[in-house]
């Protein structure tokens, strides 16, 4: 326990010590980028100096670079966002609006992606050289290769434009949820079945792309892992295949498992940009986009920084895990 006790401080410094380097990093970043939020302000000819002056005192940016640098970082670790410049709203509800619908989508399509590729990859494995598994590999070796949103527009061009099962857009009302089921609205269930019908489509995409990988890393750890030696022996005492392959040999197959859904978190912006864009979807990914384009540095700030937390809580959860899995990463 004492060792157990030692490596999660350490890990936790570890990630308090990332996250300030980060949030730094993040800090510089915006502070590089050419021009700042007030152009838009300064490009209007009603705009008075003495408005600029007020603006400019509001956002804090008269200040100092250093006084400015601290301030940041203060206000992140205190989750102290203030307003949006291009939303003329407060972040933190920003954020407490679009963060549902990316996490709903994109947790629960890791999730499924990592259930059924986990099960289908352990199931190639152990059932090497028949039909199932020259198929499942072609597939996966195809969508994993194939761009997330080429393979988005495809979908949307099938599903959406030419049988109309799936909205083209992303939550732009009732109204249009309402025609294709046939329903009043009024129901108790139709805010639900909304939100549902427009995330079913990338979230397909979403567990088609993911679950290629999923399995073709299951099948090449489980391999790996099934010419050690230890699996001959639990073989030769006489165990079941069924307890061989749980208890011994999909336990060590996990490691890299693990690792995979840490970099899938580490990807969630990149992913949650594409796809959302790709599919309208209302979510962080695209609120982020929009707060690039109009250098609303407090609103793209704030985003990071959250996904940069998200980011190292799951790099912790890992190293957690893998102190757990195996006992070897603990000395």
């Amino acid at each position: 326990m004492a060792k157990m006790g030692r490596y999660v401080a350490g890990r936790l410094v570890q990630g308090l010590v990332t996250m300030l380097i980060v949030t730094s990093i993040i800090f510089i970043l915006f502070e590089a980028m050419p021009g700042d939020p007030l152009d838009k302000f300064r490009a209007n000819p009603a705009t008075t100096e003495a408005d600029m002056a007020r603006l400019e005192r509001l956002y804090g940016l008269d200040q100092p670079l250093h006084v400015r640098y601290f301030r940041f970082m203060g206000n992140m670790f205190t989750f102290n966002f203030g307003d949006s410049y291009s939303k003329g709203a407060p972040v933190s509800d920003l954020i407490v609006q679009k963060a549902p619908r990316t996490l709903a989508l994109f947790g629960t399509g890791a999730i499924l992606s990592y259930i059924l590729g986990v099960a289908i990859g352990s199931y190639i494995a152990w059932r090497r050289g028949g039909i199932a598994e020259g198929s499942i590999i072609t597939s996966s070796l195809f969508f994993y290769n194939m761009p997330s949103f080429w393979i988005g527009l495809i979908m949307i061009w099938v599903f959406s434009y030419y049988w109309q099962l799936f909205p083209l857009g992303g939550f732009t009302g009732m109204e249009e949820t309402v025609a294709q089921f046939g329903i009043t609205g009024t129901e108790s269930y139709a805010g639900l079945l909304d939100f549902l019908w427009h995330m079913a489509l990338p979230l397909f995409v979403e567990v088609l792309i993911g679950i290629a990988g999923v399995i073709l890393l299951m099948r090449t750890s489980l391999l790996e892992v099934m010419r050690e030696d230890y699996i001959l022996t639990a073989k030769a005492k006489g165990l079941t295949e069924r307890k061989v392959r749980i208890k011994h040999a999909n336990r060590n197959a996990y490691l890299p498992i693990v690792t995979s859904l840490t970099l899938t978190m580490a990807s969630v912006l990149g992913g949650a940009v594409i796809f959302e864009q790709v599919f309208s979807y209302p979510g962080m990914g695209l609120l982020y986009l929009e707060a690039l384009y109009n250098q609303d540095t407090f609103l793209s700030g704030a985003i990071l920084f959250i996904l940069s937390l998200l980011v190292i809580i799951a790099n912790l959860i890992a190293d957690l895990l893998y102190g757990f899995l195996d006992p070897r990463v603990r000395m």
